[in-house]
């Protein structure tokens, strides 16, 4: 013989009064109706309940001591928790002001007394409805939040990866691309909040020899000197600096802030930094690496555009290499600031 099995709640409901006998009346009615009910006697009590209950829909008396049903309702929305929770107001007030006063507080529906028994299970039933569709909303959004939060850190992810060397760790190109015009707009007088140098300094350096490398040991071999380079180079540079693989076996340090007399000196540590030590770049293989360097500045009284101070750079670079690799030199706008300007 088959046993009837009790029906499961189809809603989940609070209801506040501090009038026993509409309450008792309500939560019979609305337990009549497979909905599980939970009762409050005032304000405060129902909003410990509805923190711990989380009901689908409230309906809540207007006028109760210590919390009124208008003040209920502003705390049930203000709740991140409980903001979509359905709320239907029972008052004996009949103004449309009141009315007004009610929906303005963030009732959904009122009910009036004396209350009829079927309209209120007919306001409950398109309540939970909507409570619902609420609750779906919610969840979508918070899905929504989620995928949005999850493409952002991809979206990042893509701009870092896109702006940098996948083999040596630099930053590439196209970052240098990017960022140097908007460090060379930095160089000048300090003007207001915003920080400004009075310098920028640029080494483009290239790998002597470097073809020799490849062709004598091959290319992974040439890799991993490029990879030593770069990790060299970065400890090496002084604060406020970016290093750039440019392209091929060229690389671009930028530094702002330092001074033109200070620059050879600071030239010459990142060469020496790399021809004092040998490259170990496979087990007991080890390389005597030398790099050339060019060197240009950019200054309040010296400035360029992006493009003209990589090429006075270049410049630089090819002196370096037609005198013999392994040194640096200055484009001659930047020999006259070092020349000239006292620290």
């Amino acid at each position: 013989m088959l046993t009837e099995q009790a029906s499961e709640p189809i809603g989940k409901i609070l209801l506040i009064d501090d009038e026993l006998t509409t309450r008792l009346i309500l939560q019979k009615n609305l337990q009549d109706e497979q909905y599980q009910v939970k009762v409050a006697t005032n304000g405060k009590e129902g909003l410990m309940i509805a923190e711990e209950f989380c009901p689908d829909l409230i309906i809540c008396d207007w006028m109760m001591p210590v919390l009124d049903g208008l003040e209920v309702c502003q705390q049930i929305k203000a709740n991140t928790q409980l903001y979509a929770t359905f709320f239907i107001l029972l008052t004996g007030r009949e103004q449309v002001s009141d009315r007004v006063k009610g929906l303005d507080s963030g009732a959904d529906e009122f009910l009036c007394k004396p209350i009829d028994l079927n309209e209120l299970k007919a306001r409950v039933r398109a309540g939970l409805r909507i409570s619902r569709l609420n609750q779906q909303l919610k969840a979508t959004n918070e899905e929504l939040s989620q995928v949005n939060k999850q493409l952002k850190v991809r979206n990042e992810l893509l701009e870092s990866l896109s702006m940098t060397d996948a083999m040596t760790g630099l930053l590439n190109r196209r970052a240098l691309d990017q960022s140097l015009p908007h460090l060379l707009a930095q160089v000048g007088k300090r003007d207001g909040t915003e920080i400004h140098y009075r310098y920028l300094c640029i080494f483009m350096i290239d790998v002597d020899y470097f073809k020799q490398v490849n062709d004598n040991y091959g290319h992974k071999i040439g890799d991993n000197v490029l990879k030593i380079l770069a990790q060299r180079l970065q400890a090496n540079v002084r604060p406020n600096s970016s290093v750039y693989r440019y392209g091929g076996e060229e690389i671009v340090c930028v530094t702002q802030g330092i001074h033109p007399k200070k620059m050879r000196d600071y030239g010459e540590s990142l060469r020496k930094a790399i021809a004092d030590h040998p490259f170990k770049v496979s087990g007991d293989l080890q390389l005597g690496i030398t790099i050339s360097l060019g060197g240009a500045i950019a200054s309040e009284t010296h400035s360029f555009k992006a493009h003209d101070l990589l090429h006075q750079a270049d410049l630089a670079l090819y002196q370096a290499k037609h005198n013999g690799r392994n040194c640096l030199r200055f484009s001659p706008e930047a020999e006259l600031l070092i020349n000239t300007n006292p620290v």
